[in-house]
């Protein structure tokens, strides 16, 4: 479980193909590990499988690869939101993030000013019932709330913060972004179907 509150921010160090699936080492910005722990790369909770001084690696299955982002970007080049696990002790600063990503958006607009950035984004329409106004929603990872609803479309503000700390501030229009909606959302949607 993780909360989308961003810790830190990699970038890639090497890509291997295997036969169903990918070898993906980054940067390890966190010194010591255990493997094992889970790590949400851009909303994505994935193994660690090694780990060294300079390097962390985990294996991305092909399933993992068709239901995120990761299919449809650069990997090469990439810097990755990084998260690791709640422990007892952990600040809930965000919202309740499994990091299970149920879909790709896409990125319409972005609008800079000022402060920020205001970003607009594409959501598949099955989804749109479990966004709310100023309801939470995971974007590659980052807990943000929702501004605006239009129909599929959503606007979220980025604050100045949110872009110094995340891959948030290199996206532009039409880059593909991993989205986790909201749990309790979709445990109502499940309790009602059954009549409860």
């Amino acid at each position: 479980m993780f909360t989308g509150i961003i810790q830190k921010t990699a970038g890639t160090r090497g890509i291997r193909r295997e036969e169903k699936g990918l070898r993906l080492r980054i940067e390890n910005p966190f010194g010591n590990l255990e493997v094992g722990e889970s790590i949400a790369l851009d909303g994505a909770c994935l193994t660690v499988e090694r780990f060294g001084g300079e390097e962390i690696e985990f294996y991305l299955s092909d399933e993992t690869l068709e239901k995120t982002k990761f299919s449809k970007i650069d990997l090469s080049g990439h810097v990755f939101n990084l998260e690791r696990s709640l422990t007892p002790s952990s600040l809930m600063g965000g919202h309740i993030v499994l990091g299970h990503v149920d879909a790709v958006g896409r990125v319409l607009e972005v609008r800079p000013d000022e402060e920020g950035r205001e970003l607009l984004i594409e959501i598949p329409g099955d989804f749109a019932p479990y966004v709310v106004y100023k309801g939470s929603i995971a974007v590659d990872g980052v807990s943000l709330t929702v501004n605006r609803i239009e129909d599929n479309r959503i606007s979220l503000y980025i604050i100045p913060h949110t872009i110094e700390r995340t891959n948030l501030g290199l996206l532009k229009e039409g880059s593909p972004v991993n989205l986790e909606f909201d749990i309790i959302a979709k445990y109502v949607e499940r309790l009602m179907k059954a009549g409860r």
